[in-house]
């Protein structure tokens, strides 16, 4: 919005001067010392919500889909807009390279089933480390097998 100067009298103005009533004066203190800031307030970039999965191969699914639709172009970068460190989500992304049969039984669990609470990142990241499928899917079915189903 723009204010027009009112003319003095005994002032002559050859262009009308307009004031600029866009910008604001802040005021306050940081770190005990007071300033005076003119302009817009700076504004922080925004974070993401971070949906916290109870279910390890959920959670590395949601971050590939954030890197995947570009609104973090690097898992660093997803790691600053989370706020959790880069290592966490790499080590989340690495879970997808389980075996698709593993990935599937996992993913079919309910978030509501007692089994889910053994199947946490670390548990399923030293199956990455055996060496073939069948090794993998005999450690996996230990996994859920450690812990009694209700009913």
């Amino acid at each position: 919005m723009c204010l027009p100067i009112v003319e003095s009298p005994g002032v002559a103005f050859t262009e009308p001067l307009l004031i600029w009533d866009k910008f604001h004066i802040y005021q306050g203190h940081k770190r005990n010392t007071p300033y005076i800031a003119i302009g817009r307030k700076g504004q922080k970039p925004g974070k993401f919500k971070k949906k916290k999965h109870p279910d390890a191969l959920k959670q590395a699914l949601h971050y590939r889909d954030l890197l995947d639709s570009g609104q973090a172009d690097s898992q660093g970068k997803l790691a600053s807009l989370i706020g959790t460190p880069r290592s966490t989500i790499s080590n989340y992304l690495r879970l997808l390279g389980l075996p698709e049969v593993i990935r599937t039984e996992a993913l079919s669990i309910d978030d509501d089933d007692v089994r889910i609470s053994t199947l946490t990142e670390s548990r399923l990241r030293r199956l990455l480390n055996l060496p073939n499928p069948e090794k993998q899917s005999e450690a996996f079915q230990a996994i859920l097998g450690s812990t009694s189903v209700p009913g």
